[in-house]
């Protein structure tokens, strides 16, 4: 069907005609109104550069009681993307992500736990331990406490990060009470990582807790970048660093700034204002990020490429001019691209605009009128009437689920960007959770690897790598697995401890003894 006719069954479901919605557009913002509907919405519906200005998709969302997000995706918008693009980008300088899940009533495949007549492996592949189950609503697993963990990524830039987390890796924090954790703080380096923002961004550091005021950002690897922050007038403590998926196949690390390169920025507004207006919201946040407009520009490029749309293509100057406006672009595409370009939220940038924004009791638009891709149901049980069905997990999956509180919904759609250079599946996941040592640094708190099945070949010995010995996933003859860096050594393989580490050097016959199953891209671990 048409993107017309579409939009005129929408309407229809509230016994609403064109007509009508104009006359009560006109009615309720006035005719001048941005928010006013015009009689041309049909025909212009079909051409993709004059579908609806974002003041109009609000009064169509208001007349209709319609989700703002679902009437976005009528017209080809997902909002979903932002999180899933911000995720995705590169990043000079340590950002927080837009966690949210805009499409609550999408599906999302799911599992349940498989009954385990014995204990549960130390490591096993993740469909040994998961079998596949009727998908669920989206909203069904959002966390009732949506504002205690928020996401990072790190920066290139983000000396103070070093070596406890890697340049794009993904974070969480946990913001509830990280005064907590600052006991053990006081005269040398704390253990835990916390992010702080301060008066040119943000970092992710250990701290030194000088004073009731005042904190020094640890670095291990360069002392000469520790600097002293005062709370509440040049920094302040966003919460607790406690999670990391954390990338491992890159083969280089950016070389550490140095202290000109991170504190000789242009010192932001602190602390920030809760309600800035647009043009100050860009600016600040475009800078925070430390991006130029002709860099914002090329990864715009980027986005219209990755979306096939032109219309989330920006010039260096289209940019420069956004930072001068007090009202929003007049193409959606648009705003999209600047919430992804500066890590600004979609909720975030309707406040700065001062659009009314009331979602609460909206309801969402029926399935087979918003193009919402509903998955192979056949696993779960048949559910003609359309309620909602709630599946019974195993003990497993309770378990892995209890330990991480929350599901990070909105990395759903960036699984395979995250997961390395190659397509991606569940079959490259495995479960570590249950080794116990560690044979590696990074392993240690694991709970999920994910396994390139094509790079079966370790380095040898005698080669020189910047990051050292590879993580490579083995099977042994007598059907173990094994995590940890390894090598090839005259026909062996050779598997060895880490620096500090008593478990003792592991040789095997390479395809006799064991085989590698593949090497390790991306781990998921607790910090805490």
């Amino acid at each position: 069907m048409d993107r017309a006719e579409q939009v005129r069954k929408v309407l229809a479901t509230r016994g609403l005609t064109l007509y009508r919605v104009s006359q009560q557009s006109a009615e309720i913002y006035g005719c001048p109104s941005p928010f006013f509907v015009p009689h041309s919405l049909y025909s212009d519906a079909n051409q993709h550069s004059l579908i609806p200005t974002l003041a109009q998709m609000i009064a169509l969302s208001r007349i209709t009681n319609y989700l703002l997000y679902d009437w976005l995706a009528v017209f080809g918008v997902d909002l979903d993307q932002i999180p899933r693009l911000q995720s995705t980008v590169p990043r000079k300088r340590t950002a927080l992500l837009d966690s949210s899940v805009y499409d609550t009533s999408a599906w999302v495949p799911w599992f349940s736990g498989r009954p385990q007549v014995d204990a549960v492996p130390a490591i096993a592949p993740l469909g040994q331990l998961l079998s596949e189950a009727a998908p669920r609503r989206a909203r069904e697993l959002v966390p009732a406490d949506k504002g205690r963990f928020l996401y990072g990524k790190v920066g290139e830039e983000d000396v103070h990060a070093f070596p406890h987390l890697a340049v794009g890796s993904i974070f969480r924090v946990d913001t509830k009470r990280p005064e907590e954790h600052l006991c053990d703080a006081r005269e040398s380096p704390g253990r835990r990582l916390f992010l702080v923002e301060h008066v040119s961004g943000y970092t992710c550091s250990r701290l030194v807790l000088r004073a009731k005021d005042r904190i020094v950002l640890h670095s291990p690897q360069n002392s000469c970048v520790e600097t002293e922050l005062r709370l509440g007038k040049e920094a302040r403590i966003i919460g607790v660093v406690d999670a990391e998926i954390r990338p491992v196949w890159e083969r280089s690390l950016p070389r550490p700034p140095q202290r000109s390169a991170i504190w000789q920025r242009p010192r932001l507004p602190f602390p920030p204002s809760p309600q800035p207006s647009l043009s100050a919201l860009l600016r600040n946040s475009r800078l925070r990020l430390g991006v130029s407009f002709r860099e914002a520009s090329s990864t715009s490029r980027w986005i219209a490429s990755t979306l096939s749309d032109e219309l989330y293509f920006a010039a260096p100057g289209t940019l420069s001019d956004y930072e001068t406006l007090s009202s929003p672009p007049r193409h959606i595409q648009k705003i999209i691209t600047l919430c992804v370009l500066y890590c600004i939220d979609f909720r975030g940038f309707l406040r700065a605009c001062g659009l009314p924004f009331d979602q609460e009791r909206r309801e969402p638009i029926p399935d087979e009128l918003v193009p919402r891709r509903a998955p192979n149901r056949s696993p779960g049980p048949h559910n003609p009437g359309g309620q909602e069905v709630r599946q019974e997990t195993g003990g497993f999956l309770d378990s892995l689920l209890n330990n991480w509180e929350e599901v990070p919904l909105f990395l759903r759609g960036s699984l395979k960007e995250l997961a390395g250079p190659r397509a991606f599946s569940l079959l490259d996941v495995f479960w570590v959770g249950g080794a116990k040592p560690a044979l590696h640094p990074l392993l240690v708190n694991a709970a999920l690897v994910v396994v390139n099945r094509r790079m079966k070949r370790p380095d040898p010995s005698t080669a020189k790598t910047i990051r050292g010995p590879s993580l490579y996933l083995l099977l042994t003859r007598a059907s173990n697995y094994i995590c940890g860096c390894c090598t090839l050594e005259e026909g062996k393989l050779v598997v060895r401890d880490y620096a500090g580490a008593s478990h003792g050097t592991q040789r095997f016959r390479n395809g006799i003894e064991a085989e590698v199953i593949g090497r390790v891209t991306t781990i998921l671990r607790r910090l805490l």
